[in-house]
Formats: structure tokens, sequence, C-alpha cells
């Protein structure tokens, strides 16, 4: 075929119907990738102005994992709330999670900015990653493209997108997705595949499975598509396709043997023991539903979904999920003999949305929003085929049908990104994210109890004792909630409903760490000094990382005098998780031996992690007065009077300095 110079010749698969925007003919791989990348970014900017939220506050702020670089085996090898004790016993594994953490921790510390640009990166990167993957799938860009835009968008993202403690879905889904693609690009022809391909299949899958337990559906999917939907199928033996998954089958099976070695079990803790499995079975399916009807109308948003057991297969909510089951059977079997690629789609929702089903191994909110990041790949691949499919089928011809196809997903792209932009908002911190998540479900229990939370470290009581009152009416057996109400009272001196608060607690949940560590200080401020070391202890070793828990014993012995075993409980605490109170009562301790010299090293490390901590200024500035060192004296008195002017001593000793004008050997400049 002769073509003039300067002109490209159509190869024979471009010829044809005309293409979607012309996407194949006008844009290169480059100018979509921006388009998406640009969907991905735009309507989540707004979230590097947010803060930490919800469990953020625990999990990044009072993470002693994350102060250095010492815990990186425990990290890889105990479940994500290790650090904080025998309560942190979970059915849930997070190492890259942690291991993300830790690093944008060392190099930016505990700046929210920080660790919100990182999960927006991961969105993009993951949009991204869903366009190269459609289009193996599909080999089409214009699907490829309205699936991904519709992805990038979709406003049952948000949560994962904004909330710092849901990067896992965002980690899980770009290992899968990558994981996946390689799988892909790995077969070559006559039933070969590539090395170096299967390598990194494997690499990308291992760092998936230490992303979140839903990574063990990997190999069921590969296996689906291998044997039912790659195109050469026809053309290869069972040991040929077997060769090209069964590495992510030994991966997946040592990561089991390595749970069931360290933790006992692939899900070690029942979350709700009393749930039967029928009720468990019901539960799944109506759920089903749920998450189906979340995709299709992502307008009310939650960020905790109270779980109501279902009991027949009678109950609306069951109904409704063996509906939309039937319709994704049906779907599925209408997709298989028209576009079978698409039917695909059906198998990535179900498999990838199945470990997130059964309410026994779920935590308090069982269904939520982020468990369909992950899944609603699918969701958008059967969205994309078909509405590709109409715009072809109308042609040229038929342009007011196209514009109202074009309309159509524009307005749906408008309505989605704007829903985003306000979604977002609501992850801003936590007091607008519990008001807002109890507009919508003012039965949630947990959130009353963290709106309490939030207002008692405002120092509003009141609010606090109003929104814990609630949550036990909601939750009479919930330990956390005793706890904090035993707090609360145990603040306002009414020891006696204090004790029974803390006392209740334990008894509910023996291995909760707080009611042993608050009844020890109530019971120090009521001067049962035994009982006290009895809680504080039972305290530290329940949770031997807590800092608070060692300071307190810590300060016990020292007013008893027993000052070597209180140096072991501040060295500890410090170890853990430097922190002033740790040297400062290291430094109270070493003053009172005479041992100067490690005083002042000890106040130093108190004034360097906090440079407003008034007792190790004072401290510093008598031991450098006592060593004749005025100049360093006045500096460190008088920054600790800026904290705590009212000092009469610190006063007393900025006077004497002054009026002696200059001390025998002063500070030379």
């Amino acid at each position: 075929m002769n073509v003039p110079d300067g002109e490209i010749a159509a190869t024979p698969e471009e010829v044809g119907p005309p293409q979607f925007g012309a996407v194949r003919r006008r844009w290169s791989d480059r100018d979509i990738l921006l388009i998406l990348a640009l969907l991905a970014l735009l309507p989540y900017v707004n979230i590097l102005r947010n803060g930490f939220t919800y469990d953020d506050n625990t999990q990044v702020l009072n993470n002693p994992y994350l102060r250095n670089f010492r815990h990186l085996g425990e990290i890889f090898t105990t479940t994500v709330w290790s650090y904080i004790g025998a309560q942190g016993v979970t059915n849930y594994y997070r190492p890259m999670m942690l291991f993300g953490y830790l690093l944008c921790y060392q190099v930016f510390g505990p700046l929210a900015y920080a660790f919100h640009l990182m999960s927006l990166l991961l969105h993009v990167a993951v949009v991204l990653l869903v366009f190269l993957l459609t289009v193996e799938v599909f080999h089409d860009r214009a699907t490829a493209f309205v699936a991904t835009a519709l992805f990038a968008l979709h406003p049952a993202h948000t949560e994962s997108v904004a909330w710092v403690a849901a990067v896992t879905d965002l980690e899980l889904t770009f290992f899968y997705l990558l994981t996946f693609w390689c799988f892909l690009r790995v077969a070559r022809p006559e039933g070969r595949r590539s090395p170096l391909v299967m390598l990194a299949m494997a690499g990308s899958f291992a760092l998936a499975l230490m992303s979140k337990e839903q990574a063990l559906t990997l190999p069921v999917l590969a296996m689906l598509y291998e044997h039912g939907y790659r195109d050469d199928r026809a053309a290869t033996s069972w040991p040929q396709k077997a060769g090209r998954y069964y590495l992510l089958w030994l991966l997946a099976g040592a990561y089991l043997l390595f749970r069931i070695r360290f933790f006992g079990a692939l899900a070690p803790v029942l979350q709700i023991s009393d749930l039967t499995w029928k009720e468990a079975m019901f539960a799944a399916v109506a759920l089903v539903g749920q998450y189906c009807a979340k995709l299709l109308w992502p307008v009310e948003l939650c960020a905790f979904y109270v779980f109501k057991r279902s009991t027949s297969v009678l109950e609306p909510r069951v109904l409704a999920g063996l509906a939309a089951l039937a319709v994704l059977a049906a779907l599925f079997v209408y997709l298989w003999r028209c576009a079978r690629p698409a039917s695909f789609a059906i198998f990535w929702m179900l498999v990838t949305l199945a470990p997130v089903l059964n309410p026994r191994w779920m935590a308090a909110n069982v269904f939520t929003e982020r468990y369909l990041y992950l899944p609603s790949v699918g969701f958008c691949w059967i969205f994309a085929a078909a509405w590709v499919r109409l715009w072809r089928t109308a042609g040229n011809r038929r342009i007011l049908w196209r514009r109202v196809l074009a309309g159509t997903l524009a307005l749906v792209g408008i309505l989605y990104a704007l829903r985003v932009i306000t979604r977002s908002r609501d992850w801003s911190d936590d007091v607008t994210l519990y008001t807002k998540t109890l507009a919508a479900s003012p039965e949630s229990y947990h959130i009353h109890n963290n709106l309490g939370v939030t207002y008692w470290r405002r120092g509003n009581s009141e609010a606090a004792e109003r929104e814990w009152l609630t949550a036990l009416r909601l939750a009479p057996r919930n330990a956390i909630i005793l706890n904090n109400l035993g707090l609360l009272c145990s603040k306002q001196k009414r020891y006696p409903e204090a004790v029974e608060y803390f006392q209740r607690a334990m008894r509910l949940k023996p291995n909760y760490t707080d009611p042993h560590l608050n009844l020890g200080v109530a019971y120090t401020e009521m001067g049962q000094s035994e009982n006290a070391e009895l809680q504080l202890r039972a305290a530290v070793a329940l949770s031997p990382l807590r800092a608070e828990a060692r300071n307190k014993l810590g300060e016990l012995y020292s007013a008893a005098g027993r000052l070597r075993e209180a140096e072991e409980q501040f060295q500890k605490s410090a170890q853990s998780e430097p922190n002033w109170t740790a040297y400062d009562g290291l430094g109270a301790i070493y003053q009172r031996w005479g041992d100067r010299a490690r005083a002042q090293r000890a106040f130093e490390s108190a004034a360097a992690v906090n440079p407003f901590d008034s007792v190790a200024r004072f401290q510093l500035g008598k031991l450098h007065l006592e060593a004749g060192r005025c100049q360093e004296a006045l500096r460190e008195y008088q920054a600790g009077l800026t904290t705590d002017p009212s000092n009469t001593e610190a006063k007393a000793a900025v006077g004497e300095i002054k009026s002696k004008g200059r001390c025998a050997d002063p500070l030379r400049h």
C-alpha cells in the first residue's frame, strides 16, 4: 500500500467502526496517562490540608515502631497492633503499611501533610495501573480510558484515599494490579513464559501479601484467567498454563504457613464469636447486596456502618443480596456469550470481595467503603465495556445518541468529582469526621466513644461524658467505653465510681492495658501504693512498649525510694519511645545520687524531646549554676520561665544571677 511521505497508514486492527473520541488516532499513551493522573489527583488535592484522624492517632502519633529502625523485625513478623501489647492480638498483618509509615515518619516526622501526600501519590499510581491492566485485558484503549476515569473519580474510594490508616487498600491494590499485569505479560509464544517477568510477578505478589490478606485471592483469578480468558488458551496444555501461575500458589501457601507459624492461624481472632455460621452466611449475602448498591449509588457515604445480624433468608437485606447475586449471574452468562473479556469483571468483583464477607473475622465495622477499592475495578470494567459498546453501536449516523452518551458520562464524572471533593473534607479532623458520621449513623457506639475521646483531649469533659454515656447505652459490655468513663470519674476525684468502671472493663477484657494503667494511677492518688503497684505492673506486662505505663510505675518506685527499680522503668520507657517524662525521671534519680554529669545528660535529652519542658530547663539551670556557668544557667532558667512563668524558685535564681553581674568563670563568647 503506497502512502505519501509524512503520512501513516492504518493497520488492519484500526480499520473498522469509528473509535470513541478517536482515542487510538489522536491521543498517545502519554496523553491518556496524563489526563487520568489529573483526574486522580485534582479532586483529592484538598486532603493535603487534613490532619490525622481516627486510628491515625494511635498508628502514627503513638506508635513506638516508627521512632527508629530497631523494630523492623517486629514490623514484619507481628500483627499490625502488636506494639500496644497483649490487647493488640488481631487478624490483620500489615507490614507494608507500617514500613511505609516508618519511612515517612523518619523523613518528615509526624507531619500529616506528608502521610496524605503518600496516599495521594499511591492513588495516582493505582489509577495508571488500572489503565495499563485494562488495556491488557480488553485490548482496547477506549474501554481502558472510560473504566480508569470512572475508577479515579468513584466517590466510594474517598475513604481509602483521604484517611491515612486506609493506605493498606491503596498498597494492596497497587501490588495486586502490578502482579496481575505481570502475569498477563508473562506468556510467550508456544506456551512458553518469560523468567524475568515471572520473577517480577512473584516479587510484586509477595509485597501484595504483606499489604493485606485479600491478596490471597490473586492466584484464583490468575488460574481462572489462564484457563478461560487467555488468548492462547486453546493452543496451550494444562502444564503450560499452570507453569504461568504456579509461583503464585506457592507463595500463597508459604504465606499461610508463615501466618500459622507466627500467629497460630490465618485468622486467630473471632471478632464476633457468638455469630453462628448460618448467620454469617446470611450476613455475607446481605453484604454483597450492600456493596453492589454502594457501587451503583455512592451518595450516602459514612465512615462507620452499624452491623445488623440477619437470621432469616426472608429479611430484606438478605433478599436484596440474593437479587444482586442473581443479576450478577445472569450478567455473567450474557457477557460470556457476547463479550467474554467483560465477563471476567464479575469474577474480579466477587473473588476480591469474598474475604471481607465473613463478619466473624472482621472488626466492628463489618461493612466499610474502603473494602470496595480493589473490587470496584471489576465494576468499572463492566460499566466501561457497556458504554463503549453503546457508543460504537450508535455510529456516526446517530449523532444525537452519541451526544446523550457523552453528556451522561461527563455528568457522572462531574458529580463524582464534586462528591469526592466534599466527602474528603469530612476527614479533616476528628470532630468533623465523627459528627458527620453520627449524622448518617446515629447508632454507632464506636463513633460516640471516639467523639467523647476527642472532646476529652480538648478539655471538654461534659461533652465527653455525654458521648460516653450514649455509647455505653448502645454497647453496655464494651470495655473501652467503661475504661473511658472510669478515667473521667478518676479525674473528677469520684474514685469509687472510677474503680468500679475500671474493674468492669478488666473483667470483660482482661488483656486490655488501659484500665490497669488508669486504675493504678487512681490507687496512687488514693494513697493505696500496694494496689497501685499491682495494677501498674500488670499494665507494663501487657504492654511492654507503653512508655506511659513504665513512667507511672517508675514514678511510683521513685516516690517510694526504690531508685534502682525506678531507673530501670524510666530507661525502658525511653528505649521504647524517647520521651521527656522518662528523661526527667532519670535526671531526678541521678541528682539524688549526686551524679551531676548523668543528670545533666538526662535533662538535656528531655529538653531535646520537648523544648518547653520547664522541669528539665530549671534543673539544667540549677546544675549550671552549681558549676558556676552563670550565663548557661540564666539561659535555661529563662527558657523554663516561658512555660512556667510563676515558678518562684526559678525567678529567684534569675534575680540572683543578674544581681551578681558576672560569675567567676563567665561563659566566653
